[in-house]
């Protein structure tokens, strides 16, 4: 992505925090702490984030158990040219899967990037096809090979549900030609994000009872249990109201 510099009163810094939040849609202390602090300590992380969220080029939202993320601002917004709904906090569904994929790409010793929607294009030629999740998307580097990635985070569901899942991907994907072909190739990758150990061992075991033309990568990220039980918590209490 282009560096923007935003106004004198910004620095390089600011700026990758601001298209790093844009590429992942949101961002926390923690991993914008890792990327780009280093070298200094958490609060470090604060001083700058606050004066972001004033000036109107961040807003903060909170994730749960006191921990909040951070999202594009109105002035970040305007400077990029999106709508103002880009803005709000993220759904109780949808951020399962933003967090998910931040930690996947940003947290793991593995170095990952989402890909933003114009670099996929870039990659596919065109990005036609039901259900493509466009913004699920990485490259997988591992041993020296690439490989085109798409990712698929577990909202809770049992381990044959969330393979289940991954099977209608799939069926999704190859619909698009250039997909297709990187299957062909054994350049695809499917990157299974869960909550824990034991149910990247389950998951994994459904997903070997089946026959598969690509590879997978099935890994746990610390702190999406939480987000989960709330979310499932939130649906029960919506199926109890219509029940009444």
């Amino acid at each position: 992505m282009t560096k923007r510099r935003l106004s004198p009163r910004f620095n390089d810094r600011d700026s990758d925090i601001l298209e790093h939040i844009v590429r992942y849609r949101m961002s926390t202390p923690e991993v914008l702490h890792k990327l780009f602090f280093s070298d200094s300590e958490l609060n470090a992380v604060t001083k700058v984030t606050s004066r972001l969220v004033k000036n109107g080029f961040l807003n903060r939202y909170d994730l749960h158990s006191g921990k909040s993320y951070f999202s594009v601002g109105p002035n970040s917004a305007k400077m990029y040219g999106f709508a103002a709904k880009k803005c709000r906090e993220i759904g109780e569904q949808a951020i399962i899967s933003e967090y998910g994929m931040l930690q996947y790409c940003c947290l793991s010793p593995i170095p990952r990037e989402r890909l933003l929607v114009s670099e996929l294009l870039d990659e596919l030629g065109n990005i036609a096809g039901k259900k493509l999740r466009p913004a699920t998307f990485y490259i997988d580097i591992q041993d020296g090979v690439s490989r085109l990635a798409c990712m698929r985070v577990d909202h809770g569901g049992p381990p044959p549900h969330v393979v289940r899942k991954c099977r209608t991907d799939l069926e999704s994907l190859v619909a698009n030609a250039a997909i297709a072909d990187y299957v062909r190739r054994q350049r695809f990758v499917m990157a299974v994000i869960t909550c824990n150990d034991q149910k990247v061992r389950s998951i994994q075991d459904s997903i070997a009872r089946q026959t598969w033309p690509i590879q997978f990568r099935v890994e746990a990220v610390p702190d999406l249990t939480p987000l989960i039980l709330e979310s499932k918590i939130h649906l029960d209490s919506e199926d109890m109201e219509e029940a009444e």
